[in-house]
């Protein structure tokens, strides 16, 4: 198929039903047109002149087609082509009378196209269908209206006759659409005069003048202004509106003059009518430039109503209607600015002090405008504006906020927060860097949410810190101030990012202020509390925002200001930790208790490293008193008190020591269980370097005023009730723990009984059984899993049992609930952290057993329960002496798992049954035997009769079983006295 066949195939196809297939027909037939522009466009000709009936849409691509190609080849069309095409489209525009605007727009265009070239073959056309007397067609003047767009300095030069006789046809028009094209067209023809003035340096004939045209535009502008601008019909409105516009600049002076009184309240009452402001806002601009350029005396006489709308139009300057224009909001301040300064700022800032949301968000609009647009102007303005901003800085609305972080934004470039009160702004936009989470959906999308606000703050901060170069010094080390207090926790990430950058910045610079004087800086925290606060920031990096690493970079880049010996260390480990929590930021894998671990470990370094004795005392006295900041955040206060605990051990000065251990344990909040345990392990490691200092302390604070309760009734009023000492004996008894698990080995283990446990065991096991001293016995479970840790052999559990025995038989039943528990406890900690080397002998077997297994027929059930599980567990360790692995299982001694299920209601004969096979099973060596016999005997005088019971069974069956071994120890007891043989028989006939 040739060329000429394709294309006419394509043409065919033009009209295609698939708006795809019809855009790939258009680029078909453009590229053979670029190809054979002449060629392709008499085809296209021919096949509109032979299908004259041929249906609007198949003709538009057709015309569409033709404009593209003459728009890229006009240059390579002969100049009959373009004769012929002028004539084409000209018919094509005009033919039916009837507006048909996608068919008559592509003619048009194609006349447009050709005019950017050949504007007099097109004058000549179109001027043949616009004659005097007679109203044109709709898009012959639509026509003249776009080639003045498109070719200025062509079109110009015929306007002055355009105007002549189009002005006699304004008359005419009836229609609403014919007085629209004629608006239009007048606004483009002024459009375009003005343009020519503008750049007579380029136009053809520079002799063109604005007065050639005033009295043919004022005559348009008569009809315009009193006929058509009264329309009913809104589109019609806005196109006059628009017209008047271009057409002021061009009206003589004296007539100008005379017409502002009534033209400018006009205008300004289109507000009211119409909801496209754009358009009117941009003609009035127009209107005061005209005015002002030719110095209007009237125009002060206007500013009242000009003010007065701007009022109006400030409440709807947030309105979805006029986010997507120019609004009045946005050009009458500028032109306002540089004609009546005064009076515009007066009332801009007047309009700020309203309440109303909308008034003040619009007044806020314009105060932005104004700054960023009239500089010089609004300079000597600075300070007012500085002052009257304070009023919206206090609004409670997020949109009003959002307004205000603008408009500081557009202060900072401008110069205006380096001036008093400029600190204020700065605080306003941390204080919203700082904001909480919203936790809803607004159902109003206009609304701002807190996220976005913060979002918003946290831009700002940051622009402030790498664009305005200005405010370094005045950011410098202020923003040190807003770290510190608790309510700007939540700014803490944005404000050590933007901290870090200026830092960086100001170091490698070696700028002489880099260098903070903490004295000259009175309202900075100390270099103490600076430090403090970071590394309790980065003990739990993933909180308030990812505050971690912004506060460890801060803290490494600031480490000359906290202390010159902390730098060369400070360098090499805060990238490691930064490291750790780029690998973990998203991993589920981030083990905090490993990381606390190294953070602690970082502070020991960096105290070692810092080898200075007053300043670290000066530390640790400024952390405690720190320590009430974090109230509302207990893991972190927690942390802190193992960073004062760590502290202490680099104090030589036992007096602090001495100083901060008394206010850890005033201070400390005992009724939480974090803070108790935080507590505790501050003391605990502070006692690895002053052990005696820490022992003594905790003593007097046990024998303290603290622990009496009330003794009458006027002392409630002054004594802590039971529940408060309860946890403060919790707390004394978790810091024992501590004590025992960090102390020097060589120094605590002959301190275990004479100052830990002896200062412990007057009050713990006599708590009345209320569930208020729950975290109390699991300090002291703490403290005693600490002790045992330190000699995990049968020795070290002697020496932990013997402190919990004497309660075993107590008569009171929760005391011997407690202590039954505290046994399995401590006996299953020991089962669990064993570790046989080598075998050998659970040589307190038999005395443990003989305490025990009376226990289980005890009146209490829970008693009876934790007995069965005390002896399950020692029978298993028995095991682990003589060799058995860790998850060998015996059948004798799993039988009593089963024992333990029937505990609520036991058959007494069952249990001593069971209890005494066990016992005098293989399980326990015979060696063992004698010392389970005197526990037994002892068990007689039990003061519960059941238990003494179960001593006189287990002695007795224990005497018939396995008596014949017990010879040599008869022997050797004296029993010719007839002590322990006479006691034992009498109960055993009881």
């Amino acid at each position: 198929m040739n060329r000429p066949q394709v294309t006419l195939a394509l043409l065919d196809s033009a009209n295609d039903k698939d708006p795809v297939v019809r855009e790939q027909v258009r680029k078909s037939i453009l590229t053979l047109g670029k190809q054979q522009p002449n060629k392709v466009l008499s085809m296209c000709q021919d096949y509109l002149v032979k299908h004259p009936k041929l249906i609007v849409g198949h003709r538009v691509v057709i015309l569409q087609t033709i404009e593209l190609i003459v728009k890229t080849k006009i240059d390579d069309i002969s100049y009959l082509k373009i004769k012929s095409i002028i004539s084409l489209a000209s018919d094509e525009m005009t033919r039916s009378k009837d507006v048909v605007p996608d068919w008559q727009q592509a003619a048009s265009n194609i006349l447009v196209a050709v005019g950017n070239k050949y504007i007099n073959d097109i004058m000549e056309e179109i001027l043949s269908k616009f004659q005097p007397g007679i109203l044109p067609h709709f898009f012959v003047v639509q026509t003249l209206a776009s080639l003045s767009e498109s070719n200025v300095y062509g079109m110009v030069p015929f306007l002055n006759a355009i105007l002549g006789t189009m002005l006699p046809m304004l008359g005419m028009a009836k229609q609403d659409n014919m007085k629209w094209v004629f608006s239009s067209a007048l606004s483009h023809f002024s459009e375009s005069i003005l343009e020519y003035l503008a750049n007579l340096d380029k136009a053809p004939d520079p002799t063109v003048r604005k007065d050639t045209f005033s009295s043919e535009i004022y005559a348009a502008y008569d009809i315009l202004y009193c006929s058509w601008l009264q329309s009913r019909e809104s589109k019609l409105r806005l196109t006059v509106a628009e017209a008047v516009g271009p057409m002021s600049h061009l009206m003589a002076h004296d007539k100008l003059e005379e017409q502002l009184p009534k033209l400018i309240p006009t205008i300004l009452s289109l507000y009211k009518k119409n909801t496209e402001h754009y358009v009117i806002s941009k003609s009035l601009c127009q209107v005061l430039d005209a005015s002002v350029n030719m110095g209007s005396r009237v125009l002060e006489t206007q500013i009242d109503s000009l003010l007065t709308t701007l009022n109006q139009q400030v409440r709807q300057s947030d309105s979805p209607l006029m986010a997507h224009g120019l609004t009045l909001c946005h050009t009458l301040p500028s032109f306002l600015a540089n004609t009546f300064p005064d009076r515009l700022v007066m009332f801009v800032l007047q309009k700020l002090e309203n309440s109303n949301e909308r008034i003040r968000m619009g007044s806020l609009a314009v105060l932005r405008h104004l700054i960023n647009s009239s500089t010089s102007i609004m300079e000597s303005k600075k300070l007012l504006i500085l002052a009257s901003i304070r009023q919206p800085l206090a609004d409670h609305s997020n949109k009003v906020k959002k307004r205000v972080v603008q408009v500081i934004s557009a202060m900072a470039h401008h110069g205006y927060l380096e001036l008093e009160g400029g600190d204020l702004l700065v605080k306003f936009i941390i204080q919203h860097c700082a904001l909480p989470d919203t936790y809803y959906r607004p159902s109003d999308p206009e609304e701002v949410t807190n996220e976005a606000l913060r979002s918003m703050c946290d831009n700002t901060l940051h622009l402030f810190t790498t664009t305005v170069g200005r405010l370094t010094d005045v950011l410098w080390p202020m923003l040190l101030y807003y770290l510190t207090p608790g309510q700007y926790s939540n700014a803490t990430a944005p404000l050590c990012k933007s901290l870090t950058l200026l830092g960086t910045k100001k170091r490698a610079s070696q700028e002489p202020n880099f260098n903070i004087d903490f004295n000259e800086h009175v309202n900075l925290p100390s270099p103490h509390i600076l430090m403090v606060r970071l590394l309790v920031n980065g003990s739990f990096p993933f909180r308030s925002r990812g505050h971690g690493a912004p506060s460890l970079s801060l803290l490494n880049v600031i480490s000359p200001n906290i202390h010159p010996n902390a730098e060369t260390l400070w360098e090499k480990e805060i990238p490691a930790l930064l490291s750790y929590l780029e690998v973990f930021s998203v991993s589920k894998g981030f083990d905090i208790q490993h990381y606390l671990f190294g953070h602690i470990q970082f502070l020991a370094k960096s105290l070692v490293a810092i080898a200075d004795d007053k300043w670290s005392c000066q530390l640790a006295i400024e952390a405690t008193r720190y320590l009430s900041t974090y109230n509302q955040s207990l893991e972190e206060k927690s942390f802190l008190y193992r960073c004062i605990g760590v502290t202490l051990q680099q104090c030589s000065n036992k007096e602090v020591v001495q100083k901060q251990l008394q206010e850890m344990l005033i201070s400390a909040r005992h009724n939480d269980a974090i803070e108790r345990a935080g507590v505790a392990m501050g003391i605990g490691l502070c006692a690895s370097s002053h052990l005696d200092a820490t022992l003594a302390k905790l003593d007097d604070f046990g024998k303290s005023d603290a622990f009496k309760k009330a003794s009458g009734i006027f002392s409630l009023l002054k004594d802590k009730n039971d529940l408060d000492v309860e946890k403060m004996k919790s707390t004394l008894i978790l810091c024992y723990g501590y004590v025992a698990l960090h102390a020097p080995e060589d120094q605590i283990l002959s301190r275990i009984d004479s100052d830990i446990l002896r200062s412990i065991s007057n009050f713990y096991l006599l708590l009345f059984p209320q569930e208020l001293y729950k975290d109390t016995f699991n300090a002291l479970q703490e403290l005693l899993r600490n002790i045992l840790a330190r000699d995990l052999s049968p020795d070290g559990l002697q020496s932990v049992f013997k402190h919990i025995e004497e309660w075993l038989s107590s008569g009171q039943g929760h005391e011997r609930e407690r202590a039954m528990n505290t046994t399995a406890h401590i006996l299953e900690f020991y089962f669990n952290n064993l570790h046989v080397k080598n075998m050998v002998t659970f040589h307190n077997l038999g005395s443990l057993l003989g305490r025990l297994a009376p226990r289980c027929t005890d009146p209490n059930p829970l008693v009876r329960r934790a007995a069965i599980d005390c002896i399950y567990t020692l029978l298993y360790i028995q095991l682990r002496y003589e060799g058995f692995s860790l998850d060998y299982k015996d059948d004798s001694v799993e039988r009593l798992i089963t024992l333990r299920e029937s505990m609520d209601n036991p058959d007494h004969s069952v249990l001593y049954k069971t209890c005494s096979e066990l016992i005098i099973s293989k399980r326990l060596p015979q060696q063992q035997l004698n010392t389970l016999i005197f526990m037994l005997i002892e068990g007689l005088v039990d003061s519960q009769s059941n238990c003494s019971r179960a001593s006189s069974v287990l002695l007795n069956t224990l005497l018939k079983n396995r008596g014949a071994g017990l010879q040599d120890l008869v022997d050797c007891r004296c029993l010719g006295n007839g002590v322990l043989l006479g006691l034992f028989v009498s109960n055993v006939q009881v």
